[in-house]
C-alpha cells in the first residue's frame, strides 16, 4: 500500500494548475484505482507477483491522469468540445 500511496502523492503533486481539494482527489482517485484493480489487472495480464509493484504504479499514475483529464474538461465543457474536436479532426497542434 505505501507503494501505491507514493505514486499517487507524486501524481497529485506533479500538475501546478489544480488547488488543494483537487490534488487530494486526484490522490484518492489514483489511490483506489490501484488499490482496487491492481491484483485482477496482474492476475488478468498473466504478471508473476514481482510485477505487482510495477501494476501498482501504473494503474495509480492512470486514475491520477483521469481524474485531473476529468477536472479540467469540467472546468469549461465548452471549450473541451472544441479542442476534441480539433483532436478529432486532426488539426490540433499544428
Amino acid at each position: 500500500m505505501a507503494v501505491i500511496a507514493a505514486f499517487a502523492a507524486i501524481g497529485a503533486a506533479l500538475p501546478k494548475d489544480l488547488s488543494t481539494r483537487d490534488r487530494l482527489m486526484t490522490f484518492f482517485v489514483g489511490f483506489i484505482l490501484a488499490l482496487v484493480f491492481g491484483e485482477p489487472m496482474r492476475e488478468q495480464l498473466g504478471l508473476s507477483e514481482s510485477w505487482a509493484f510495477g501494476m501498482a504504479g501504473i494503474l495509480a499514475m492512470t486514475g491520477r491522469n483521469l481524474a485531473v483529464f476529468i477536472i479540467r474538461a469540467s472546468r469549461d465543457p465548452k471549450a473541451f468540445a472544441k479542442d476534441l474536436m480539433e483532436v478529432w479532426r486532426g488539426i490540433w497542434g499544428n
